[in-house]
């Protein structure tokens, strides 16, 4: 309690020191207001231009030609064209076009004027609904319309002649990747037929590989082999057949039957079953019955063949016997040339089959670079054809550009200055003003307390004094002190007033007229 009784009293004290030199701080007071409110009052005024834009972004092309042109992000090249903007290069185009360079004599007074325009343009605007706006002020209301109507040009024209150039651009560089591949393509093609000419009659086939042609030939030349050993077994039958008989002969037993070829098929399955079954198995028995059965009769026919001849004459019996020879000749006759065809056939596989053998270290070379060329000539003719599409596509897009932009600028406000004046705020910096000279003049009147500090109590004496105090004494001529007082504090409230009617003079000329004070002296005049 004791420490805020004191802390009390040194605030009491600091104010009455404050108090006691007032003189400084309406001296001060006078010093910086009337100042301050002259440096205010001869403030120009400034007026904003401004204009607002909105970017649309999607067009009613966008989506018929979706999949067919070849797209960019819109949205985000605004954006960047936006940030972008204010460039040096940009606004030494800006003041140029507004004829801010007639102000200038020297370049570094014209990059003076650059380096202001970057900090006074403002370029807002949201993203997601592409409205964009910019503001411009300047103390010559003509100055700023023109500044804010250059920019805006200058925004629209850089999105048209960016897009103009672009879509040039990919057509220059379309163009000459096109004539390259176009080249390359020429050289593949060229390649590729020249290797056809001079290698393709080593490989087997252009369309099969080339092992499965070889095994291939192996196979028709295993066919052909057992063609020939079955032909072969076949004319030497015939043979045999051939030599049991004799032409000028009139007895034969080697003479062929119509049970021959039955007996020799019922041995073959009698052979068969043998190997399954026993001896005394039904099925052998039967068979061994049927071919009993056939032999008994082939042995009465060649009998009654025998008995008819020997009661024939000797010429009958020659000339049946001479046409069965000539039938039997003529079979072996075929079957000598069938085998002859066959060894030749058999042959020329077997040519194939060591042809294709002998290359078996070159074809794959010869494939491999075959595959080489290929896929080289398939690659180029693919980026070819794929650079064609993007051609067409830019095409597209650009005639697509031509007949309607893809990106359209909508104003939605055009650029506009209005009559009353958008700054200095007059009122607010008075006001600002009057503060900084009263704390002004506070300040000093406390610093001169501090220095030269009067003491009007006891406890004060006390507190800088190891000495106590007893009593405190009081003026002789305390009538002549308190007139002066009084005066003092007249002059003060009246300076004090003074200063404020000033004040309230300039804020109500301001609040009512909205201009400075010159008109209000004018107007008195």
């Amino acid at each position: 309690m004791r420490e805020i009784q004191q802390a009390l009293e040194l605030v009491s004290t600091y104010l009455q020191g404050i108090w006691l030199r007032r003189r400084y701080f309406i001296i001060t007071a006078w010093l910086v207001c009337p100042a301050g409110w002259l440096y205010v009052y001869k403030m120009p005024p400034t007026y904003e231009a401004s204009a607002r834009l909105y970017v649309e972004s999607s067009t009613f092309l966008e989506p018929i030609l979706r999949g067919l042109t070849i797209n960019t992000s819109q949205r985000d090249e605004i954006n960047l064209m936006a940030r972008t903007l204010l460039s040096r290069t940009n606004l030494q185009k800006i003041a140029r076009q507004a004829d801010l360079d007639l102000q200038t004599r020297t370049d570094k007074e014209f990059e003076l004027i650059i380096d202001k325009l970057q900090k006074e343009i403002k370029v807002s605007g949201t993203s997601r609904e592409n409205i964009y706006s910019i503001s411009y002020s300047n103390p010559q209301p003509q100055i700023a319309l023109k500044v804010v109507q250059e920019t805006l040009n200058t925004f629209m024209e850089n999105r048209i002649g960016s897009s103009r150039a672009d879509s040039q651009a990919a057509q220059e560089f379309l163009d000459r990747e096109i004539a390259d591949y176009e080249r390359r393509l020429a050289e593949a093609e060229h390649k590729l037929s020249e290797f056809k000419k001079q290698r393709m009659n080593i490989l087997p086939g252009s369309e099969s590989n080339y092992y499965s042609q070889l095994a291939a030939e192996q196979q028709r030349l295993e066919g052909a082999r057992l063609e020939l050993a079955e032909l072969e077994t076949r004319l030497a039958a015939a043979r045999g057949q051939l030599s049991g008989i004799n032409p000028a002969d009139g007895g034969s037993t080697n003479i062929s039957t119509q049970f021959d070829e039955r007996i020799r098929q019922l041995q073959s399955q009698l052979d068969t079953a043998l190997i399954r079954f026993t001896d005394n198995h039904p099925d052998v028995l039967e068979i061994r019955r049927l071919l009993d059965s056939l032999v008994k009769q082939r042995e009465d026919e060649l009998a009654a063949l025998a008995n008819a001849a020997s009661g024939s004459t000797a010429s009958g019996f020659v000339a049946t016997q001479n046409s069965l020879y000539h039938e039997l000749q003529l079979n072996v006759a075929r079957l000598e040339t069938e085998v002859a065809s066959n060894k030749v056939r058999v042959q020329a596989f077997a040519n194939r089959v060591r042809e294709l053998e002998a290359r078996m270290n070159l074809i794959p070379e010869i494939e491999a670079e075959f595959s080489g060329l290929n896929r080289d000539y398939n690659v180029t003719r693919s980026k070819y054809e794929a650079l064609l599409a993007r051609r067409e596509a830019s095409e597209l897009a650009r005639r697509a550009d031509a007949s309607e932009q893809d990106v359209q600028f909508r104003i939605i406000e055009p650029p506009r200055v209005p009559f009353e004046p958008s700054g200095p705020n007059r009122r607010l910096l008075y006001s600002l003003v009057l503060l900084l000279g009263l704390g002004a003049g506070v300040a000093i009147a406390f610093l001169r307390s501090l220095i030269s500090p009067v003491l009007s109590r006891a406890s004060q004496l006390a507190m800088i004094s190891d000495y106590p105090v007893f009593g405190v004494i009081s003026h002789t001529n305390k009538a002549k002190i308190l007139r002066q007082v009084r005066l003092h504090f007249v002059y003060f409230t009246a300076l004090t007033a003074s200063l404020l009617m000033f004040y309230l003079i300039l804020v109500s000329n301001d609040l009512i007229f909205g201009r400075s004070a010159e008109l209000l002296m004018r107007m008195v005049r």
